[in-house]
């Protein structure tokens, strides 16, 4: 094997390492921006999880409010009609 062809094989193995190399690291970069896309999203979505159950909580206590002898009774008493 003439030293010409050595070199050859040798800046072939090098632009392909270098290639590999660079790809490699354009992939795991854009796995990062995805996982931050991902960990974004997730958060909003916990968020408006916790709006929605405190937003149940609060309907939950006014029916049971309405629902109540309480409630027959304030209006009873806004009507003009007293408990005998």
């Amino acid at each position: 094997m003439t030293e010409e062809k050595r070199n050859r094989i040798a800046a072939a193995v090098t632009v392909t390492t270098i290639l590999l190399i660079v790809i490699l690291a354009a992939i795991v970069i854009y796995q990062l921006v995805v996982l931050s896309i991902v960990n974004s999203r997730r958060r909003e979505i916990e968020r408006e999880i916790a709006y929605y159950e405190e937003q149940t909580q609060t309907e939950q206590e006014h029916l049971d409010y309405l629902q109540s002898e309480w409630f027959l009774q304030d209006k009873l008493l806004e009507y003009g009609y007293h408990r005998p």
